[in-house]
Protein backbone atom coordinates (compact mmCIF):
# COMPACT_ATOMS: atom_id res chain seq x y z
CA UNK A 1 0.00 0.00 0.00
CA UNK A 2 1.54 3.29 -1.15
CA UNK A 3 1.63 6.10 1.40
CA UNK A 4 -0.07 9.23 0.06
CA UNK A 5 1.43 12.67 -0.31
CA UNK A 6 0.02 14.79 2.51
CA UNK A 7 -1.36 17.18 -0.09
CA UNK A 8 -3.58 14.35 -1.33
CA UNK A 9 -5.35 13.96 2.01
CA UNK A 10 -8.87 14.99 2.98
CA UNK A 11 -10.59 14.83 6.37
CA UNK A 12 -14.06 13.66 7.32
CA UNK A 13 -15.09 14.02 10.95
CA UNK A 14 -17.86 13.37 13.45
CA UNK A 15 -16.31 15.77 16.02
CA UNK A 16 -15.23 12.86 18.18
CA UNK A 17 -12.66 11.50 15.77
CA UNK A 18 -11.89 11.70 12.08
CA UNK A 19 -10.77 9.79 9.00
CA UNK A 20 -8.08 10.72 6.48
CA UNK A 21 -8.39 9.59 2.88
CA UNK A 22 -6.59 10.44 -0.34
CA UNK A 23 -7.73 11.34 -3.85
CA UNK A 24 -7.90 7.65 -4.78
CA UNK A 25 -10.45 7.11 -2.03
CA UNK A 26 -8.03 5.12 0.15
CA UNK A 27 -8.44 5.63 3.89
CA UNK A 28 -5.05 5.52 5.64
CA UNK A 29 -5.90 6.87 9.11
CA UNK A 30 -8.77 6.21 11.50
CA UNK A 31 -8.95 6.02 15.29
CA UNK A 32 -12.40 4.73 16.28
CA UNK A 33 -14.25 6.50 19.07
CA UNK A 34 -11.97 9.47 19.70
CA UNK A 35 -9.09 11.34 18.11
CA UNK A 36 -6.57 9.95 20.61
CA UNK A 37 -7.60 6.28 20.56
CA UNK A 38 -5.52 3.57 18.87
CA UNK A 39 -5.72 3.65 15.08
CA UNK A 40 -7.04 0.58 13.28
CA UNK A 41 -6.46 2.11 9.82
CA UNK A 42 -2.89 3.43 9.88
CA UNK A 43 -1.03 2.76 6.65
CA UNK A 44 -0.22 6.48 6.79
CA UNK A 45 2.54 5.64 9.29
CA UNK A 46 3.43 2.14 8.09
CA UNK A 47 2.53 1.05 4.58
CA UNK A 48 3.28 -2.63 5.32
CA UNK A 49 1.77 -3.17 8.77
CA UNK A 50 -0.89 -0.48 8.86
CA UNK A 51 -4.54 -0.98 8.06
CA UNK A 52 -6.25 0.67 5.10
CA UNK A 53 -9.52 0.79 3.18
CA UNK A 54 -9.30 1.17 -0.58
CA UNK A 55 -11.78 1.56 -3.42
CA UNK A 56 -10.84 0.28 -6.86
CA UNK A 57 -12.24 -0.16 -10.35
CA UNK A 58 -10.82 -0.96 -13.75
CA UNK A 59 -8.98 2.05 -15.19
CA UNK A 60 -10.20 4.24 -12.33
CA UNK A 61 -8.91 7.83 -12.44
CA UNK A 62 -9.52 10.66 -10.01
CA UNK A 63 -11.61 13.52 -11.47
CA UNK A 64 -12.51 15.88 -8.63
CA UNK A 65 -13.65 16.03 -5.02
CA UNK A 66 -15.59 18.53 -2.96
CA UNK A 67 -17.43 18.98 0.31
CA UNK A 68 -21.15 19.53 0.59
CA UNK A 69 -21.13 23.20 1.63
CA UNK A 70 -19.17 23.62 4.85
CA UNK A 71 -20.08 20.15 6.03
CA UNK A 72 -17.76 17.18 6.46
CA UNK A 73 -19.53 15.13 3.79
CA UNK A 74 -17.08 14.50 0.96
CA UNK A 75 -17.86 13.59 -2.65
CA UNK A 76 -15.20 12.16 -4.99
CA UNK A 77 -15.78 11.40 -8.66
CA UNK A 78 -13.77 8.92 -10.69
CA UNK A 79 -13.68 8.24 -14.39
CA UNK A 80 -13.34 4.90 -16.15
CA UNK A 81 -13.21 4.00 -19.83
CA UNK A 82 -16.97 3.49 -19.76
CA UNK A 83 -18.05 6.45 -17.65
CA UNK A 84 -17.88 8.08 -14.19
CA UNK A 85 -19.04 7.15 -10.71
CA UNK A 86 -19.15 8.97 -7.38
CA UNK A 87 -18.01 8.01 -3.89
CA UNK A 88 -19.70 9.67 -0.90
CA UNK A 89 -17.81 9.53 2.39
CA UNK A 90 -19.17 10.70 5.72
CA UNK A 91 -19.07 10.03 9.44
CA UNK A 92 -22.54 10.16 11.00
CA UNK A 93 -22.94 13.18 13.27
CA UNK A 94 -25.58 13.21 16.03
CA UNK A 95 -26.96 9.92 14.73
CA UNK A 96 -27.86 6.57 16.31
CA UNK A 97 -24.53 5.04 15.28
CA UNK A 98 -21.01 6.27 14.54
CA UNK A 99 -18.12 5.29 12.31
CA UNK A 100 -17.37 5.50 8.58
CA UNK A 101 -20.00 5.28 5.84
CA UNK A 102 -19.15 4.96 2.14
CA UNK A 103 -21.82 5.17 -0.56
CA UNK A 104 -20.99 4.25 -4.17
CA UNK A 105 -23.12 5.40 -7.08
CA UNK A 106 -23.87 3.00 -9.95
CA UNK A 107 -20.61 2.55 -11.85
CA UNK A 108 -20.06 1.39 -15.44
CA UNK A 109 -17.58 -1.21 -14.14
CA UNK A 110 -17.27 -3.46 -11.10
CA UNK A 111 -16.13 -1.62 -7.97
CA UNK A 112 -14.05 -3.58 -5.47
CA UNK A 113 -12.74 -2.78 -2.04
CA UNK A 114 -10.39 -4.07 0.64
CA UNK A 115 -10.64 -3.27 4.35
CA UNK A 116 -7.53 -4.32 6.21
CA UNK A 117 -7.81 -3.73 9.96
CA UNK A 118 -4.86 -3.76 12.34
CA UNK A 119 -4.87 -3.02 16.09
CA UNK A 120 -2.56 -0.66 17.99
CA UNK A 121 -1.64 1.51 15.00
CA UNK A 122 -0.74 -1.55 12.94
CA UNK A 123 1.35 -3.34 15.55
CA UNK A 124 -0.98 -6.33 15.97
CA UNK A 125 -3.82 -8.16 14.26
CA UNK A 126 -7.55 -8.11 14.98
CA UNK A 127 -10.14 -10.87 14.90
CA UNK A 128 -12.76 -10.80 12.15
CA UNK A 129 -15.91 -12.74 13.01
CA UNK A 130 -18.55 -13.24 10.29
CA UNK A 131 -22.17 -13.86 11.30
CA UNK A 132 -24.75 -15.91 9.42
CA UNK A 133 -26.25 -12.70 8.09
CA UNK A 134 -22.94 -11.69 6.51
CA UNK A 135 -22.08 -8.96 9.00
CA UNK A 136 -18.46 -8.95 10.18
CA UNK A 137 -17.72 -8.13 13.82
CA UNK A 138 -14.41 -6.84 15.24
CA UNK A 139 -14.49 -7.81 18.95
CA UNK A 140 -11.41 -5.74 19.88
CA UNK A 141 -13.09 -2.46 18.89
CA UNK A 142 -16.77 -3.35 19.17
CA UNK A 143 -17.30 -2.39 15.55
CA UNK A 144 -19.07 -4.01 12.63
CA UNK A 145 -18.57 -4.07 8.87
CA UNK A 146 -21.76 -4.25 6.88
CA UNK A 147 -22.30 -3.96 3.14
CA UNK A 148 -25.05 -3.82 0.55
CA UNK A 149 -23.26 -6.68 -1.22
CA UNK A 150 -21.56 -9.88 -0.20
CA UNK A 151 -18.24 -9.73 1.64
CA UNK A 152 -15.65 -12.35 2.46
CA UNK A 153 -12.68 -12.54 4.80
CA UNK A 154 -9.22 -13.17 3.37
CA UNK A 155 -6.74 -13.33 6.26
CA UNK A 156 -6.85 -9.94 7.97
CA UNK A 157 -8.70 -8.28 5.09
CA UNK A 158 -12.39 -7.92 4.27
CA UNK A 159 -13.08 -7.93 0.52
CA UNK A 160 -16.21 -6.95 -1.37
CA UNK A 161 -17.43 -6.32 -4.92
CA UNK A 162 -20.24 -4.09 -6.16
CA UNK A 163 -21.25 -5.18 -9.68
CA UNK A 164 -21.35 -2.63 -12.45
CA UNK A 165 -24.59 -0.72 -12.81
CA UNK A 166 -25.49 -1.25 -9.15
CA UNK A 167 -25.24 1.26 -6.35
CA UNK A 168 -23.74 0.06 -3.11
CA UNK A 169 -22.58 0.95 0.35
CA UNK A 170 -20.13 -0.30 2.95
CA UNK A 171 -19.89 0.85 6.58
CA UNK A 172 -17.46 0.39 9.48
CA UNK A 173 -19.53 1.44 12.48
CA UNK A 174 -20.40 0.64 16.09
CA UNK A 175 -23.75 -0.98 15.24
CA UNK A 176 -24.95 -3.94 13.19
CA UNK A 177 -28.43 -2.60 12.39
CA UNK A 178 -28.18 0.02 9.57
CA UNK A 179 -29.76 -0.57 6.20
CA UNK A 180 -29.80 1.68 3.14
CA UNK A 181 -32.79 3.67 4.39
CA UNK A 182 -31.10 4.33 7.73
CA UNK A 183 -27.89 5.36 5.96
CA UNK A 184 -29.71 7.90 3.81
CA UNK A 185 -31.49 9.24 6.89
CA UNK A 186 -28.19 9.52 8.78
CA UNK A 187 -26.61 11.32 5.82
CA UNK A 188 -29.39 13.91 5.83
CA UNK A 189 -29.19 14.31 9.62
CA UNK A 190 -25.41 14.70 9.36
CA UNK A 191 -25.76 17.47 6.78
CA UNK A 192 -28.31 19.25 8.96
CA UNK A 193 -26.04 18.96 12.00
CA UNK A 194 -23.12 20.48 10.08
CA UNK A 195 -25.35 23.37 9.02
CA UNK A 196 -25.99 24.09 12.71
CA UNK A 197 -22.27 23.94 13.46
CA UNK A 198 -21.50 26.23 10.53
CA UNK A 199 -23.87 28.83 11.98
CA UNK A 200 -21.58 29.29 15.02
CA UNK A 201 -18.96 31.10 12.92
CA UNK A 202 -19.26 33.00 9.65
CA UNK A 203 -17.01 35.20 7.55
CA UNK A 204 -17.49 37.43 4.52
CA UNK A 205 -14.76 39.40 2.83
CA UNK A 206 -11.56 38.82 0.85
CA UNK A 207 -10.48 35.17 0.48
CA UNK A 208 -13.93 34.10 1.66
CA UNK A 209 -13.78 30.59 0.19
CA UNK A 210 -10.34 29.97 1.66
CA UNK A 211 -11.32 31.23 5.13
CA UNK A 212 -14.42 29.04 5.10
CA UNK A 213 -12.23 26.03 4.26
CA UNK A 214 -10.09 26.84 7.29
CA UNK A 215 -13.20 27.19 9.46
CA UNK A 216 -14.28 23.74 8.32
CA UNK A 217 -10.87 22.31 9.20
CA UNK A 218 -11.02 23.78 12.70
CA UNK A 219 -14.59 22.64 13.30
CA UNK A 220 -13.66 19.12 12.14
CA UNK A 221 -10.95 18.97 14.81
CA UNK A 222 -13.23 19.82 17.74
CA UNK A 223 -13.81 17.07 20.31
CA UNK A 224 -17.45 17.87 20.92
CA UNK A 225 -17.87 16.42 24.46
CA UNK A 226 -15.38 18.92 25.94
CA UNK A 227 -14.97 21.55 23.22
CA UNK A 228 -11.24 20.85 23.02
CA UNK A 229 -9.60 21.36 19.61
CA UNK A 230 -6.76 19.00 18.75
CA UNK A 231 -3.62 20.52 17.26
CA UNK A 232 -3.80 17.86 14.55
CA UNK A 233 -5.49 14.44 14.30
CA UNK A 234 -2.32 12.55 13.33
CA UNK A 235 0.92 11.20 14.76
CA UNK A 236 4.36 10.59 13.32
CA UNK A 237 4.16 12.88 10.28
CA UNK A 238 7.68 14.29 10.06
CA UNK A 239 8.92 17.87 10.07
CA UNK A 240 11.90 16.50 8.12
CA UNK A 241 11.44 13.41 5.91
CA UNK A 242 13.51 10.51 7.23
CA UNK A 243 14.47 12.31 10.45
CA UNK A 244 13.47 12.02 14.10
CA UNK A 245 11.20 15.05 14.61
CA UNK A 246 7.94 13.09 14.49
CA UNK A 247 5.34 13.82 17.16
CA UNK A 248 1.85 12.98 18.39
CA UNK A 249 -0.31 16.11 17.98
CA UNK A 250 -3.68 14.72 19.12
CA UNK A 251 -3.83 16.96 22.16
CA UNK A 252 -5.29 20.32 23.09
CA UNK A 253 -2.31 22.66 23.29
CA UNK A 254 -3.21 25.68 25.40
CA UNK A 255 -1.31 28.12 23.20
CA UNK A 256 -2.83 26.76 20.01
CA UNK A 257 -6.35 26.65 21.45
CA UNK A 258 -6.03 30.22 22.72
CA UNK A 259 -4.90 31.50 19.34
CA UNK A 260 -7.71 29.57 17.65
CA UNK A 261 -10.24 31.20 19.97
CA UNK A 262 -8.64 34.59 19.31
CA UNK A 263 -8.95 34.07 15.56
CA UNK A 264 -12.67 33.36 15.82
CA UNK A 265 -13.48 36.35 18.03
CA UNK A 266 -12.81 38.69 15.11
CA UNK A 267 -15.40 36.94 12.91
CA UNK A 268 -19.18 36.83 12.96
CA UNK A 269 -19.73 34.36 15.80
CA UNK A 270 -22.40 33.53 18.35
CA UNK A 271 -19.76 33.02 21.05
CA UNK A 272 -20.22 29.29 21.55
CA UNK A 273 -16.75 28.24 20.37
CA UNK A 274 -15.02 30.98 22.37
CA UNK A 275 -16.94 30.19 25.55
CA UNK A 276 -16.20 26.49 25.17
CA UNK A 277 -12.49 27.35 25.00
CA UNK A 278 -12.62 29.13 28.37
CA UNK A 279 -14.74 26.33 29.82
CA UNK A 280 -12.23 23.74 28.61
CA UNK A 281 -9.36 25.57 30.34
CA UNK A 282 -11.29 26.06 33.58
CA UNK A 283 -12.58 22.49 33.54
CA UNK A 284 -9.11 21.04 32.97
CA UNK A 285 -7.59 23.03 35.85
CA UNK A 286 -10.41 22.05 38.21
CA UNK A 287 -10.35 18.41 37.12
CA UNK A 288 -6.63 18.17 37.87
CA UNK A 289 -6.59 20.40 40.95
CA UNK A 290 -4.23 22.92 39.34
CA UNK A 291 -3.52 26.56 40.08
CA UNK A 292 -2.03 26.94 36.61
CA UNK A 293 -2.44 25.22 33.24
CA UNK A 294 -0.42 22.44 31.71
CA UNK A 295 0.94 23.30 28.28
CA UNK A 296 -1.42 20.68 26.83
CA UNK A 297 -4.18 18.30 27.88
CA UNK A 298 -5.85 15.24 26.50
CA UNK A 299 -9.13 15.88 24.69
CA UNK A 300 -10.92 14.72 27.86
CA UNK A 301 -9.09 17.41 29.92
CA UNK A 302 -6.74 14.92 31.59
CA UNK A 303 -3.00 15.44 31.96
CA UNK A 304 -1.04 13.19 29.59
CA UNK A 305 2.61 12.53 30.34
CA UNK A 306 3.28 9.11 28.79
CA UNK A 307 4.93 8.31 25.49
CA UNK A 308 6.18 5.20 23.72
CA UNK A 309 7.79 4.28 20.43
CA UNK A 310 5.79 2.12 18.05
CA UNK A 311 7.50 -0.71 16.09
CA UNK A 312 6.55 0.87 12.78
CA UNK A 313 8.45 2.08 9.73
CA UNK A 314 6.92 5.55 9.85
CA UNK A 315 5.80 7.92 7.13
CA UNK A 316 8.36 7.51 4.37
CA UNK A 317 10.79 5.85 6.80
CA UNK A 318 10.69 8.69 9.34
CA UNK A 319 11.37 7.18 12.75
CA UNK A 320 10.81 6.82 15.64
CA UNK A 321 7.02 6.81 15.50
CA UNK A 322 5.94 8.12 18.89
CA UNK A 323 2.52 7.89 20.45
CA UNK A 324 2.00 10.18 23.41
CA UNK A 325 3.99 13.25 24.40
CA UNK A 326 6.34 13.91 27.30
CA UNK A 327 6.24 17.72 27.06
CA UNK A 328 3.42 18.03 29.61
CA UNK A 329 5.82 19.02 32.39
CA UNK A 330 7.43 21.82 30.41
CA UNK A 331 7.04 25.39 31.67
CA UNK A 332 5.73 27.42 28.74
CA UNK A 333 4.98 30.90 30.01
CA UNK A 334 3.44 31.92 26.69
CA UNK A 335 0.75 29.22 27.08
CA UNK A 336 -0.58 30.89 30.23
CA UNK A 337 -0.32 34.30 28.64
CA UNK A 338 -2.04 33.28 25.40
CA UNK A 339 -5.07 32.16 27.39
CA UNK A 340 -5.41 35.59 29.01
CA UNK A 341 -4.90 37.37 25.69
CA UNK A 342 -7.72 35.29 24.20
CA UNK A 343 -9.94 35.94 27.23
CA UNK A 344 -9.39 39.66 26.82
CA UNK A 345 -10.81 39.51 23.30
CA UNK A 346 -13.72 37.31 24.39
CA UNK A 347 -14.55 39.51 27.39
CA UNK A 348 -14.38 42.63 25.28
CA UNK A 349 -16.65 41.26 22.56
CA UNK A 350 -19.30 39.75 24.81
CA UNK A 351 -19.03 42.12 27.79
CA UNK A 352 -18.55 39.29 30.26
CA UNK A 353 -16.08 37.81 32.74
CA UNK A 354 -16.91 34.11 32.54
CA UNK A 355 -14.64 31.76 34.52
CA UNK A 356 -13.05 34.82 36.14
CA UNK A 357 -11.68 32.79 39.03
CA UNK A 358 -9.64 30.72 36.57
CA UNK A 359 -8.42 33.79 34.71
CA UNK A 360 -7.43 35.47 37.95
CA UNK A 361 -5.53 32.38 39.07
CA UNK A 362 -3.55 32.32 35.81
CA UNK A 363 -2.68 36.01 36.12
CA UNK A 364 -1.44 35.50 39.66
CA UNK A 365 0.65 32.55 38.49
CA UNK A 366 2.27 34.72 35.82
CA UNK A 367 3.15 37.34 38.42
CA UNK A 368 4.86 34.71 40.56
CA UNK A 369 6.71 32.97 37.73
CA UNK A 370 7.61 35.37 34.91
CA UNK A 371 11.19 35.70 36.17
CA UNK A 372 11.81 31.98 35.56
CA UNK A 373 13.37 30.61 32.42
CA UNK A 374 10.90 28.60 30.33
CA UNK A 375 10.82 26.22 27.35
CA UNK A 376 9.45 28.82 24.95
CA UNK A 377 6.86 28.66 22.20
CA UNK A 378 8.78 25.99 20.24
CA UNK A 379 8.96 23.68 23.28
CA UNK A 380 12.73 23.67 23.35
CA UNK A 381 14.40 21.48 25.94
CA UNK A 382 16.83 24.31 26.62
CA UNK A 383 15.45 26.66 29.26
CA UNK A 384 15.98 30.34 28.47
CA UNK A 385 14.50 33.76 29.16
CA UNK A 386 12.60 33.73 25.84
CA UNK A 387 11.65 37.23 24.80
CA UNK A 388 8.29 36.26 23.33
CA UNK A 389 7.30 34.49 26.55
CA UNK A 390 8.08 37.62 28.58
CA UNK A 391 6.36 39.97 26.13
CA UNK A 392 3.16 37.93 26.00
CA UNK A 393 3.17 37.75 29.80
CA UNK A 394 3.47 41.52 30.14
CA UNK A 395 0.71 42.18 27.66
CA UNK A 396 -1.56 39.54 29.23
CA UNK A 397 -1.28 41.19 32.64
CA UNK A 398 -1.92 44.63 31.17
CA UNK A 399 -5.10 43.69 29.32
CA UNK A 400 -6.58 41.64 32.16
CA UNK A 401 -5.96 44.36 34.76
CA UNK A 402 -8.77 46.29 33.08
CA UNK A 403 -11.26 43.62 34.20
CA UNK A 404 -9.92 43.33 37.76
CA UNK A 405 -12.31 44.93 40.28
CA UNK A 406 -9.78 44.61 43.10
CA UNK A 407 -7.64 47.73 42.67
CA UNK A 408 -4.76 46.27 44.67
CA UNK A 409 -4.57 43.14 42.48
CA UNK A 410 -4.90 45.21 39.33
CA UNK A 411 -1.96 47.36 40.38
CA UNK A 412 0.11 44.27 41.21
CA UNK A 413 -0.55 42.91 37.73
CA UNK A 414 0.40 46.21 36.12
CA UNK A 415 3.48 46.50 38.32
CA UNK A 416 4.69 43.09 37.17
CA UNK A 417 3.96 44.02 33.55
CA UNK A 418 6.19 47.09 33.95
CA UNK A 419 8.94 44.94 35.47
CA UNK A 420 8.74 42.55 32.52
CA UNK A 421 8.94 45.38 30.02
CA UNK A 422 11.97 46.78 31.85
CA UNK A 423 13.59 43.34 31.80
CA UNK A 424 13.07 43.02 28.03
CA UNK A 425 14.54 46.44 27.32
CA UNK A 426 17.56 45.73 29.51
CA UNK A 427 18.25 42.15 28.42
CA UNK A 428 16.39 41.13 25.25
CA UNK A 429 17.47 43.65 22.61
CA UNK A 430 20.20 42.72 20.14
CA UNK A 431 23.18 44.93 19.37
CA UNK A 432 21.40 46.00 16.17
CA UNK A 433 18.23 47.02 18.00
CA UNK A 434 15.92 44.06 17.37
CA UNK A 435 14.03 41.81 19.77
CA UNK A 436 16.26 38.84 20.55
CA UNK A 437 15.12 35.22 20.66
CA UNK A 438 16.09 35.17 24.33
CA UNK A 439 18.03 37.32 26.75
CA UNK A 440 21.60 37.76 25.51
CA UNK A 441 21.02 36.29 22.04
CA UNK A 442 21.90 38.07 18.80
CA UNK A 443 19.33 36.06 16.82
CA UNK A 444 15.67 36.86 16.19
CA UNK A 445 12.59 34.67 15.84
CA UNK A 446 9.44 35.13 13.79
CA UNK A 447 7.35 34.85 16.98
CA UNK A 448 8.23 38.48 17.70
CA UNK A 449 6.06 39.55 14.76
CA UNK A 450 3.13 38.88 17.10
CA UNK A 451 4.22 41.75 19.34
CA UNK A 452 2.33 44.10 17.03
CA UNK A 453 -0.72 41.82 16.89
CA UNK A 454 -1.08 41.77 20.67
CA UNK A 455 -0.15 45.48 20.93
CA UNK A 456 2.92 44.86 23.00
CA UNK A 457 4.67 47.20 20.59
CA UNK A 458 3.70 49.45 17.72
CA UNK A 459 4.28 47.92 14.25
CA UNK A 460 6.18 51.07 13.26
CA UNK A 461 8.58 51.17 16.21
CA UNK A 462 12.32 51.03 15.54
CA UNK A 463 12.68 47.76 17.40
CA UNK A 464 9.82 46.14 15.48
CA UNK A 465 11.19 47.34 12.14
CA UNK A 466 14.66 46.05 13.02
CA UNK A 467 13.20 42.71 14.07
CA UNK A 468 11.13 42.29 10.92
CA UNK A 469 14.12 43.25 8.74
CA UNK A 470 16.24 40.58 10.45
CA UNK A 471 13.49 37.98 10.00
CA UNK A 472 13.24 38.84 6.31
CA UNK A 473 17.00 38.61 5.86
CA UNK A 474 17.67 35.42 7.80
CA UNK A 475 14.43 33.43 7.76
CA UNK A 476 12.44 34.54 4.70
CA UNK A 477 11.97 32.34 1.64
CA UNK A 478 9.61 33.26 -1.22
CA UNK A 479 7.39 35.34 1.09
CA UNK A 480 7.26 32.52 3.64
CA UNK A 481 9.21 32.19 6.86
CA UNK A 482 11.15 29.75 8.98
CA UNK A 483 11.35 29.77 12.75
CA UNK A 484 14.50 29.91 14.88
CA UNK A 485 15.31 26.76 16.84
CA UNK A 486 18.06 26.37 19.44
CA UNK A 487 18.39 22.59 19.29
CA UNK A 488 17.87 21.94 15.60
CA UNK A 489 18.92 23.68 12.42
CA UNK A 490 15.59 25.09 11.22
CA UNK A 491 17.05 25.48 7.72
CA UNK A 492 16.68 21.70 7.43
CA UNK A 493 12.94 21.82 7.99
CA UNK A 494 10.29 23.57 5.92
CA UNK A 495 8.88 27.06 6.17
CA UNK A 496 6.58 27.31 9.18
CA UNK A 497 3.13 28.20 7.91
CA UNK A 498 1.57 29.56 11.12
CA UNK A 499 4.51 31.93 11.54
CA UNK A 500 4.16 33.00 7.91
CA UNK A 501 0.57 33.95 8.69
CA UNK A 502 1.83 36.05 11.61
CA UNK A 503 4.08 37.96 9.24
CA UNK A 504 1.17 38.63 6.90
CA UNK A 505 -0.77 39.95 9.88
CA UNK A 506 2.13 42.19 10.86
CA UNK A 507 2.32 43.72 7.38
CA UNK A 508 -1.44 44.38 7.47
CA UNK A 509 -1.05 46.21 10.78
CA UNK A 510 1.94 48.12 9.41
CA UNK A 511 -0.09 49.24 6.39
CA UNK A 512 1.99 47.40 3.79
CA UNK A 513 -0.95 45.73 2.06
CA UNK A 514 1.00 44.78 -1.04
CA UNK A 515 3.45 42.75 1.03
CA UNK A 516 0.63 41.36 3.18
CA UNK A 517 -1.22 40.10 0.13
CA UNK A 518 1.97 38.60 -1.30
CA UNK A 519 2.50 36.60 1.89
CA UNK A 520 -1.14 35.45 1.98
CA UNK A 521 -0.92 34.31 -1.65
CA UNK A 522 2.30 32.42 -0.88
CA UNK A 523 0.59 30.72 2.06
CA UNK A 524 -2.38 29.74 -0.10
CA UNK A 525 0.01 28.12 -2.55
CA UNK A 526 0.85 25.71 0.28
CA UNK A 527 -2.77 24.53 0.70
CA UNK A 528 -4.18 21.49 -1.05
CA UNK A 529 -7.26 21.46 -3.29
CA UNK A 530 -9.61 21.38 -0.30
CA UNK A 531 -7.86 24.21 1.53
CA UNK A 532 -6.02 22.13 4.12
CA UNK A 533 -2.63 23.17 5.50
CA UNK A 534 0.04 21.02 7.06
CA UNK A 535 2.43 22.38 9.66
CA UNK A 536 5.27 23.17 7.25
CA UNK A 537 6.16 23.21 3.55
CA UNK A 538 9.37 22.05 1.91
CA UNK A 539 9.75 24.81 -0.68
CA UNK A 540 12.40 23.04 -2.71
CA UNK A 541 10.31 19.92 -3.30
CA UNK A 542 6.89 21.54 -2.80
CA UNK A 543 6.08 18.90 -0.21
CA UNK A 544 3.86 19.24 2.84
CA UNK A 545 5.56 18.42 6.13
CA UNK A 546 4.43 17.83 9.70
CA UNK A 547 1.16 16.69 11.15
CA UNK A 548 -1.90 17.24 9.00
CA UNK A 549 -4.06 19.23 9.04
CA UNK A 550 -2.82 21.62 11.72
CA UNK A 551 -5.50 23.72 13.39
CA UNK A 552 -2.87 26.25 14.53
CA UNK A 553 -2.08 27.11 10.89
CA UNK A 554 -5.73 27.41 9.94
CA UNK A 555 -6.49 29.78 12.82
CA UNK A 556 -3.39 31.86 12.04
CA UNK A 557 -4.48 32.07 8.40
CA UNK A 558 -7.91 33.31 9.49
CA UNK A 559 -6.26 35.97 11.66
CA UNK A 560 -4.05 37.12 8.78
CA UNK A 561 -6.90 37.43 6.30
CA UNK A 562 -9.18 39.13 8.80
CA UNK A 563 -6.46 41.67 9.60
CA UNK A 564 -6.00 42.25 5.88
CA UNK A 565 -9.76 42.81 5.57
CA UNK A 566 -9.69 45.36 8.38
CA UNK A 567 -6.67 47.07 6.87
CA UNK A 568 -8.48 47.47 3.56
CA UNK A 569 -11.22 49.31 5.43
CA UNK A 570 -8.81 51.27 7.63
CA UNK A 571 -6.70 52.51 4.76
CA UNK A 572 -9.73 52.82 2.44
CA UNK A 573 -8.12 50.74 -0.28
Amino acid sequence: MRQPDLASLAVISDRHTCTLLDREGTISWYCPGAFDQEAILSSLIDNQKGGYWDIDASDKKFVRRWFDGRSSVLYTTFSTENGDFCLTDFMPLHCEFSGICRLISPAPVDVTGNIRLRADYGSSSVHLVESNSGIIHIPETGQFIKSSHAMHIDGDTVKYLIPRGEKGWVVLINSDVPDEQMLQKSLQLTLESWEQIEAHVNYSGPYEKEVCSSLRAIQQLVYEPTGGIVAAPTIGLPEVIGAERNYDYRYVWMRDAALIASSLVGLDTNGEVERKFISFVAGAMKKNGQSHVSCFYGIDQTIRAEARDLPLSGYRDSRPVKVGNIAADQFQLDAESSILLACNLIYGKYNCRIEWETVESIAEYICRNWERKDNGIWEEEQLQHYTSSKAFAARALEVMAVYQSDAQKAERWLHNARLIRDYIQANCITSYGAYAVYAGSEDVDVTCSLFATFEFDDPGSIQMKNTIAAIEKNYGEQNLYRRHLLEYDSAKEGVFLAASCWMAQYYALAGDLVKCRSVIEAILNCANDLGYFSEEMDMQNRTMLGNFPQSFVHSSFICAVNEYRRALIRFEV
